[in-house]
């Protein structure tokens, strides 16, 4: 408190805040022009871009900072940037569906097959592979995992036979151990939060070889949880997959704890694109993508939760009026993913596998 006090009173505090506004419209302005290809909404930012850098070149001048509205529009400069880089022709076309407009009751209800204590974890349908159906228990405090189990066919998984657990570290505590629920898997490639940083990892089934992404902005170890009542620990980053690439969902300080949503290249597994949301991430308990559009729950009771917001990544468009109900068993929503093979999301929750119907 003293330094912002110094700082203040020195009138350095705003200072501060508009340099950095100018270094992140001089980053807009590089990725923009690096745009291989000129259309009308990369001309039109690049001059709006020229004329907000006016605006912030004037707000010290003239002792007026409307910090807030700048940031704003930021914000929405920086996402219509990032439409504007190159994202693959079949990812525009194949995203044209239509909102979700429902989520049918459970058609799947399962324990998982560790122990009802084992409350925090994921499950799904292999995005990448039509048969493959995988759990991941959080073991050690509901935080860290190393086993991922293995079902060939969903008959297998129903009967809980012939199964193979995959092993992705020798030790809860190892740098490539998992940590938090927010695991996904793509075409027999597990994706996942590094144990106790800010990175991604990659664990191939087949080679048994780890590959990391490193999230530096990314805020982990319970700075920006999904919360309702209270906070469900280690939620701080989540994923998606699709043959369109891997999601990744989190929050970062610069987006003051809002959403964030990144793209990831499955080749070279590096981020090809970022979206800065408007949602406070401790304000949802989940969060998925379906299709290029983020969708985000809420708590409503113990045995309900709601669809109520997403954001097109391909339009910037929010919509925070969508009230779409879902049936649960308990308070917590641990993972919630959508799986574009066979339309369906899945849940863990207090121990149970759920899976539902999305209709769109």
């Amino acid at each position: 408190m003293e330094k912002f006090q110094y700082l203040n009173a020195q009138g350095l505090y705003n200072a501060l805040h508009v340099k950095q506004l100018s270094q992140e419209i001089q980053q807009l302005h590089d990725t923009i022009s690096n745009v291989q290809t000129s259309t009308r909404e990369s001309q039109r930012i690049r001059t709006e871009l020229k004329n907000l850098k006016k605006e912030v070149d004037q707000m010290y001048t003239k002792k007026v900072f409307n910090l807030e509205t700048t940031r704003e529009k930021l914000r929405s400069l920086h996402n219509r940037v990032q439409a504007c880089k190159t994202i693959p022709q079949e990812f525009k076309s194949s995203c044209s569906q239509h909102i979700m407009i429902n989520i049918s009751a459970p058609v799947v209800t399962k324990m998982n097959p560790f122990s009802s204590s084992y409350i925090s974890g994921a499950w799904g349908h292999d995005t990448g592979l039509k048969e493959s159906y995988w759990i991941q228990p959080l073991a050690s405090s509901n935080m860290m995992g190393i086993t991922v189990r293995f079902y060939q066919t969903y008959e297998d998984f129903m009967a809980g036979t012939n199964y193979k657990d995959e092993v992705v570290a020798n030790s809860y505590t190892h740098s490539n151990a998992i940590q938090g629920p927010g695991t996904i898997v793509y075409n027999g490639v597990v994706y996942y939060q590094c144990y106790y940083q800010p990175e991604l990892c990659a664990f191939d089934v087949k080679t048994n070889k780890v590959r990391r992404l490193a999230l530096p902005d990314a805020g982990v170890n319970n700075k920006f949880p999904y919360c309702y009542y209270s906070c469900l620990d280690w939620t701080d980053i989540s994923l998606s997959a699709d043959d369109k690439g891997l999601w990744v969902i989190y929050a970062t300080e610069a987006n003051h704890g809002n959403i964030v949503v990144s793209r990831v290249d499955f080749s070279n597994f590096t981020v090809t694109h970022t979206w800065k949301t408007r949602l406070f991430k401790r304000s949802v308990t989940n969060a998925f993508m379906v299709c290029g559009v983020l969708y985000a729950t809420r708590f409503i009771n113990t045995y309900k939760e709601e669809v109520f917001y997403a954001f097109d990544v391909t339009t910037g468009a929010e919509d925070n009026m969508l009230s779409i109900p879902m049936e649960k068993v308990a308070a917590g929503v641990a993972n919630l993913n959508y799986n574009p093979i066979d339309t369906k999301l899945y849940m863990y929750n207090g121990g149970y596998m759920l899976a539902y119907q999305a209709y769109f």
